[in-house]
This record gives C-alpha cells, sequence and structure tokens, in this order.
C-alpha cells in the first residue's frame, strides 16, 4: 500500500507547465530539497531537462507577454528575472500601493498594466495603470462604491463596468464607440452573467449567460443593444468551460460535462486539441496550465479515464502532442463513473462514484459532500478520491440540489435548503450505496469541508445510525455568527447568500438559522467526528471548530480535532495535506474498517519540514 506522501507530497512530481510567449521556453513547478521550485528548460530540449531553477517563498509565476522573461511572486512582491540570467532580479512590484493585483499585462515594453487595489476599502477595488516596472502610477478609475469589476479593451481603457445597484441588482453598462455609457443588461439574483472582451476594440462580447434561459450557455452580445445570440449549449447542463488559447481572441472549445466531458470546437484550434486528446480513445479531462501568446503551444494537465493527470504540450499547428518529463510515480488505479441516483422526491442527483479498481463489494464507503454550497462535483481525477479509494473505500461525491452546474432550477431547489432537502439527498445517496451493494449499513462515512463541513455535520444529528463517522474540515457551524461576520469583501455579494441561508433579520430565517446550526444539535448527533480547521482562517474562523469541538465533548461524543497554524480556508502547505490525510485514513480505519499504513516516516516527519 502507498503511503500518503506518495498522494500528497510527492518529490518527483511536477506541474503547472507554461509556455514562454513565443513558444520556445517552459517554466514548471516542482521540488528540490522538498521545497516548491520553478523550473525553466527549452521546449526542443529531447528529453526536458531544466537549465535554471527558483525556489524561496514563491507564491505564483507567469511569463510576460513580450519577451521570454519570468515573473515571480514572493509574499506581498513582485519579480522579473531573465532565466538564462538567473541572478539578475528585478523587483517590479506595482510601488504606492498595499494591496495589487495586476488584472491585465504590458502588451510590449514601456507599455502600461492594469492594477486594482482594495486599498481604500475591503468592499470594493479601484482601478489603476502603471508601468511594466511598477512605476508610473496612475488612477485610471475610482470606484463610485458600486463597482465589482471593469472590462478592458486593447488599450486598457474600460468598456464595461458591472455594478450594485441600490436595488440590489447586478447592472452591466458598456462604453459605445461615441465614448458614451449604456445600461444594456440588469440581472436577476439567479441569473448568471460572465461577460468577457473577444474584441480588441470593445465592439463584440462573448459571455457565459442564463438570462432567458434554466442553462448558462456560450453566447455572443451586441454591446450597443446587449441582444445575445447563442454560440453553444447544453440543454442538460450549464457551459462553464469556455477555452480561449489566446484570451484577446474568441473561444476555441467549449466542455459539456454531462457525465464524461465532451469536447465541442469553435476554432479550427479548438478542433485540433479536440482530435490531439480524443485521438486515444479513452475518455479525458484537463486543464489548461499555459500557452504561447499565439495560442499555438498548450500547455495541460491531461487525465485519461479519470486516472492521475500527465503533464502534455500541444502544438496545434503542426498536430502533435508530447509528454512532459518523467511523469509522477503511478498511483493505484480506480474506477470512478458518472451516476444518477433517484432522490426521495423524484430528483435526479448527479453523482461521482469511485471504487478501488476490480474491488470486490461490499465496501466501506464514504459519502462526500462538496462546499459552497453554490459549486459542483465533475468527474475526473481527484486527488483525494484517488487516496480514499487505495484504502479500500467507496467514494460517491454528491451534487445535492442547490448546486452549481445543473441550471437555475436545480440550484434554486436548494435555496434554505440546508438541515432539509439538502440532507435528505446526502441520506438518499447513502441509502443508494446500500440498495446496490456497494457498502452495508454503519460502515459509511460522511466529509465535507466549508459548507460541505456543515451539512455532513448535520447529517449526524438528522440521520443517526446512518452515518458512522464524519470528516469535518474548517466548518460553518454556527449560522447566526457567521452571518453576523461574513468577510466584508462578500458585501456586493450578499444575494447568493441570503438566497442560500435567509435574511437574519427575518424571525423566521433567523430561527431556521439558529435551529440547523450544527452546534445546537450535539446532543442529537451520534457517531465519531474528526474535525480539521486552519488557526489563519478569516472566512469562517478556527474558534467555530474550537466551539463544535467543546460541546461535542461536553455531550460525551468521540471527537479527534487537528488545528494547522498558518493556513486559512483551505489547505495549500504539503504539510498539511499530508498531516489531514494521516489522520484521515486512520480516523475511518478505526471507525468503518478501511485500510490504513502503519508508518509513513515522511509523514511523522512532515510537522518539522519548514
Amino acid at each position: 500500500m502507498l503511503s500518503a506522501s506518495r498522494f500528497y507530497a510527492d518529490p518527483w512530481a511536477s506541474w503547472g507547465y507554461e509556455s514562454s510567449f513565443d513558444g520556445t521556453l517552459l517554466a514548471w513547478w516542482g521540488t528540490k530539497g522538498g521545497h516548491p521550485t520553478v523550473f525553466v528548460g527549452e521546449i526542443t530540449a529531447k528529453p526536458l531537462k531544466a537549465f535554471a531553477s527558483f525556489s524561496g517563498p514563491l507564491l505564483h509565476f507567469s511569463w510576460r507577454d513580450y519577451a521570454n522573461r519570468l515573473l515571480l511572486t514572493e509574499g506581498d512582491r513582485l519579480f522579473e528575472v531573465d532565466p538564462r540570467r538567473p541572478n539578475g532580479r528585478i523587483d517590479v512590484t506595482p510601488q504606492g500601493f498595499q494591496t495589487w493585483q495586476i488584472i491585465a499585462e504590458p502588451s510590449a515594453p514601456g507599455a502600461r498594466q492594469a492594477v486594482i487595489s482594495h486599498d481604500r476599502s475591503p468592499v470594493f477595488t479601484d482601478l489603476y495603470t502603471t508601468l511594466a516596472d511598477g512605476t508610473a502610477r496612475q488612477l485610471l478609475e475610482e470606484n463610485s462604491g458600486r463597482t465589482e469589476s471593469w472590462l478592458l479593451d486593447a488599450d486598457l481603457l474600460p468598456c464595461l463596468r458591472v455594478e450594485r445597484s441600490e436595488d440590489g441588482a447586478r447592472r452591466y453598462v458598456a462604453r459605445l464607440a461615441d465614448g458614451s455609457w449604456k445600461e444594456i443588461a440588469a440581472l436577476k439574483a439567479e441569473e448568471t452573467l460572465i461577460i468577457w472582451n473577444a474584441d480588441p476594440h470593445g465592439l463584440r462580447y462573448e459571455a457565459l449567460s442564463n438570462r432567458g434561459r434554466d442553462k448558462i450557455a456560450l453566447v455572443g452580445i451586441d454591446p450597443s443593444t446587449g441582444q445575445e445570440t447563442a454560440i453553444a449549449g447544453s440543454d442538460a447542463v450549464d457551459i462553464l468551460d469556455a477555452i480561449r488559447f489566446n484570451p484577446a481572441e474568441p473561444t476555441d472549445l467549449v466542455v459539456i460535462r454531462n457525465g464524461f466531458p465532451r469536447l465541442v470546437p469553435i476554432s479550427k484550434r479548438g478542433e485540433a486539441f479536440a482530435e490531439l486528446v480524443s485521438s486515444a480513445g479513452r475518455h479525458a479531462d484537463f486543464e489548461i496550465s499555459g500557452a504561447s501568446k499565439d495560442g499555438r503551444i498548450i500547455a495541460a494537465s491531461v487525465s485519461f479515464d479519470a486516472q492521475q493527470p500527465r503533464a502534455m504540450l500541444f502544438d496545434l499547428a503542426g498536430k502533435t502532442a508530447l509528454t512532459l518529463g518523467p511523469g509522477p510515480q503511478a498511483l493505484p488505479a480506480t474506477a470512478t463513473t458518472p451516476v444518477e441516483i433517484a432522490a426521495r422526491d423524484g430528483e435526479q442527483l448527479s453523482a461521482i462514484l469511485t471504487l478501488p479498481e476490480k474491488a470486490k463489494t461490499p465496501l466501506p464507503a464514504v459519502i462526500a459532500a462538496h462546499g459552497g454550497p453554490a459549486r459542483h462535483e465533475n468527474w475526473g481525477f481527484d486527488r483525494d478520491r484517488a487516496f480514499l479509494a487505495s484504502r479500500g473505500y467507496a467514494v460517491l461525491s454528491v451534487n445535492y440540489r442547490g448546486s452549481t452546474g445543473f441550471g437555475k432550477r436545480f440550484q434554486a431547489l436548494g435555496f434554505r435548503q440546508f438541515g432539509r432537502a439538502m440532507q435528505d439527498d446526502l441520506a438518499d445517496a447513502a441509502r443508494w450505496l446500500i440498495d446496490k451493494g456497494i457498502t452495508v449499513p454503519g460502515r459509511i462515512a460522511i466529509q465535507g469541508e466549508s459548507f460541505g463541513g456543515m451539512i455532513a455535520a448535520l447529517s449526524m444529528s438528522r440521520d443517526p445510525g446512518l452515518f458512522a463517522a464524519a470528516i469535518i474540515d474548517y466548518p460553518v457551524v454556527d449560522l447566526p455568527f457567521q452571518m453576523e461576520h461574513n468577510p466584508a469583501s462578500w458585501a456586493l455579494f450578499t444575494e447568493q447568500v441570503e438566497q442560500y441561508f435567509g435574511t437574519p433579520a427575518n424571525e423566521a430565517d433567523a430561527r431556521a438559522l439558529t435551529e440547523s446550526s450544527p452546534i445546537n444539535q450535539v446532543e442529537r448527533a451520534e457517531g465519531a467526528f474528526l474535525l480539521t480547521a486552519g488557526e489563519a482562517d478569516s472566512i469562517v474562523g478556527a474558534e467555530q471548530t474550537r466551539r463544535y469541538e467543546m460541546a461535542l465533548r461536553k455531550a460525551g461524543r468521540a471527537v479527534t480535532a487537528h488545528y494547522f497554524a498558518g493556513e486559512a480556508h483551505g489547505y495549500t502547505k504539503w504539510q498539511t495535506k499530508l498531516a489531514r490525510a494521516r489522520a484521515i485514513e486512520l480516523f475511518l480505519a478505526g471507525c468503518i474498517g478501511g485500510k490504513a499504513k502503519k508508518f509513513d516516516w515522511r509523514t511523522a516527519l512532515a510537522r518539522y519540514w519548514k
């Protein structure tokens, strides 16, 4: 049995390949001496070999759009470096800001870049430009306090503003050819409109939209009228992946994720990519990690049949594909299949079932509830699923009602249904596993993070005896407290929160928030609990988990708890991921009888590895 470190701390792993602007160099992430490192090599080298590397407290890297120069983010500083002269770093951090984010890169030496900043308010941003070296700051637009975002044209001039009006509507205001501004759309709370500029002069937009339809589709928009023209869509699921190999040009490819992914080309480049990915004759999923400026050379992480992804390089002009690097050490194979589950009220739930390859059922099982709740689970490789399957578990990842990706109607079914129909969906999924002979009563655990952790906790109180154990990561357990202390950055996005949770000022909603908070249901909770939280979590706060732990212990429940220093809402350090995985395998083995590695030296030393 492979150790947890092979899943979460593989020293031979490499990922995140990105091509330089001219397609001659590649940069990628790997590790050196146990530390994340950026490597650089020549694309033509066979085998690919790094000629430069950069270590330190790196958070991100990217290439300049006009030269083979890397940008390295270290903390709140930005450095530019020529990889062939690795000792000559230049600090190009935007000057005069406490907070900053570059949203549009300079297109040429001496050109300007667009920067947004929260310096005036944590709720909204102002829009600036600077030169590529971070100097010559200029205010482009000062936020009135209602602008959520801007869309810029090729000259870095705002051609669209997304604003929140006093009545709560999200309004889209476009700049016309004569320089005047005109409202072209006003969205209802349940509608989606994500616009990007596909025309250098702002004369035509492309967008993902569900205005006037249940499912999100790829559309073209006339900015003078707001009128939409459908480009690609599905009657079954939302179109959420619209891929542009060159961000300045129209969409090349959409992915329809109704069960197994289906690639629908829009352009010649899209046709070439789809043909190369599909040539293996297997179900495939992918994530684009980088592209040359002309969109010809594409680096992507590709997973076939939901197995461990491999880094690949695609030449769309030459129609060739190349596997990059030596590849990670193989993980155990799984059988991952999209399934449909009938809920008790007849609603169909989409789910992903992952089993150990050639496993004999029945198996101990884990129901996975995603966070959000405005999120969803897709078919494909998932490291957590693969790890649990390697320990002998069946894993069922459930898109309970309220999940995104299946249209407005299905999402609305989940509004104010935490502790109610959402819990029914998770219970029905567990009983589906039993009915199919995949597992047996008494050997099912439930797992979730954030909102998913909350409904996992509620399942332990609402369906006693169905779930023997719960893995609950950085959960919301006190809803009235959370609604009073939501992050300030959510202030322009409150309508979706209130759709799901209600309004605390409303007496009935306030009562439901209190009654359905896991911390108020510990007396009815059964089974064993594994709790984790990040000490630096500013979204939920580790104090909620600590209070829940204390309440469970006071009620005499079996609790194991881990708190991780320096981690926020979602874990990023490999040491944390490894420690959590080790805690999970030991916890589940003791509760529902799966397998656990007896000893893993790298896991034992992870806490001491700085």
